[in-house]
């Protein structure tokens, strides 16, 4: 029961957490966890490929030595500080933009979540406490519905990075779940971890490296402030309504009394879209729609800048705040992730976007240059502050014939979603651009896919802690 001495609405998180066992969870919300659990793990391991992670190894080796509380960090084969480890761990799961989306909420919630929840599982199993794979899905799903539960509860446009604001929250629920603290201390955690929180939407806006390390900043903060209350610090305890709370603070229209009382109804892990591609959610209608139209039509590298004479597209104002910015020469690859006129000419002229697609040669390719300025972008009023569609492509081929593809939603969503083979395949595609494609390498990733898949049947999480801290 709450705490009658403390109102914050914070106490209904709280309560969640220490309320639900895994035999709580419907079916549904475990299949589900387990679809996204796997995809976090390919995203995970893609994410050597996240950029100047040689200058950041460099940078953390500053932060501290390894230690009986240390952690791996992924792909590398190295170990540091919990929090430190969680920092580029969290890095590391959404620098690529593949990570998946919540989109009534605005928000790719897995990242923090998933790096705080395997620094503490590289701490447990140290302790010989390891976790089991239904404490893991449990864990994960809990955190799920804590940041899925707030960023839905939003009305008002993304100034900070939502995200990494409620990916603190989500991040504490998840380690609550594996490393239990009496209520006051919980309590305290969530205080402490607010009072650490960050991300603001400059970030984005500029398409920096920031963006994603805010992610990590949100895991690591969740660790320090679940170790901080565990020795007794203090801390606020109005962290949602309070005068400075987070919804006066961060967000400022919400409808969260109802929010709260849909907790679990049902489980917001029923409600995340896959990312087919590793850029922006808000661009994903456009690249599948050209998808659609290049086979259709035959467009190829050859022949695109012949054939096409333009390519419109419309979206809420909340996609053109986030990705409708105009194609520049050579973009910087996190800029390119969030550019609907560079991965619209890129799925044309590369016959497909993927991780590979924003490495140097492919961002400054002259044709996807040329043919991405012929790309434009167009704000459509709408009532939802935080809408994704619907939107419109035009394409306007140079023959003067006009194709019109309405987008009410993009592949990857609830209504539109990937099916198990592709869910799989995008596992191995994240697994075969980071490692070696030799037979035992092949045989050890449909090992991991089918060990992923029966995870609550798992008595720890020894594989998936070898499989994350091989260097690659």
């Amino acid at each position: 029961m709450t705490d009658s001495q403390y109102h914050d609405p914070i106490e209904r998180i709280l309560d969640l957490i220490e309320q639900t066992r895994f035999d709580d969870l419907p079916s549904d919300a475990v299949s589900a966890a387990k679809v996204f659990f796997l995809d976090t793990v390919g995203v995970a391991c893609s994410g050597k490929l996240a950029p100047k992670m040689d200058a950041l190894m460099a940078a953390s080796a500053r932060w501290g030595t390894p230690s009986e509380a240390s952690a791996s960090v992924w792909n590398t084969g190295l170990q540091a500080p919990g929090p430190v480890a969680a920092l580029i761990n969290g890095y590391q799961c959404h620098a690529l933009e593949y990570d998946c989306v919540f989109e009534p909420g605005v928000i790719l919630p897995t990242p923090p979540i998933f790096a705080a929840l395997m620094a503490k599982v590289d701490e447990l199993t140290a302790q010989g406490r390891p976790p089991s794979g239904r404490d893991l899905l449990r864990a994960f799903t809990v955190g799920l519905e804590v940041s899925c539960t707030l960023a839905g509860a939003t009305r008002n446009a993304m100034f900070f990075f939502r995200p990494a604001t409620t990916g603190v929250f989500s991040a504490l629920a998840a380690l609550a779940c594996l490393d239990p603290l009496p209520r006051e201390q919980l309590r305290y955690a969530f205080g402490i971890g607010y009072s650490q929180m960050c991300g603001p939407m400059q970030a984005h806006e500029e398409g920096s490296m920031m963006l994603a390390m805010q992610m990590g900043f949100a895991a690591r903060n969740a660790l320090q402030a679940h170790d901080m209350a565990r020795m007794g610090i203090t801390a606020p305890v109005e962290l949602l309504s309070g005068r400075f709370g987070f919804f006066n603070n961060f967000e400022h229209e919400h409808e969260l009394s109802a929010a709260l009382d849909a907790m679990g109804a049902p489980w917001k892990v029923t409600q995340l879209s896959h990312k087919p591609f590793p850029s922006g959610r808000v661009t994903h209608g456009a690249i599948h729609a050209m998808r659609g139209l290049r086979q259709e039509l035959g467009l190829t590298a050859t022949n695109a800048l012949e054939r096409i004479h333009g390519i419109h597209v419309t979206l809420p104002p909340l996609g053109m705040r986030l990705v409708g910015r105009p194609m520049v020469h050579q973009p910087p690859p996190n800029y390119a992730r969030l550019c609907i006129p560079f991965v619209s000419a890129a799925e044309v002229v590369f016959g497909g976007v993927d991780p590979t697609t924003f490495v140097p040669e492919c961002l400054g390719n002259p044709v996807v240059e040329a043919l991405a300025m012929r790309v434009t972008t167009e704000e459509k009023p709408h009532p939802n502050a935080n809408a994704f569609y619907p939107q419109t492509l035009t394409l306007t081929l140079t023959n003067g014939d006009r194709i019109t593809r309405e987008i009410p939603y993009a592949w990857g969503h609830p209504l539109l979603p990937l099916s198990a083979q592709e869910r799989e395949d995008k596992f191995r595609l994240c697994w075969h651009l980071t490692r070696e494609g030799n037979a035992a390498q092949n045989q050890q990733m449909e090992a991991m896919i089918a060990w992923l898949n029966r995870l609550p049947e798992a008595l720890d999480a020894a594989p998936l802690v070898a499989l994350l801290a091989a260097a690659t």
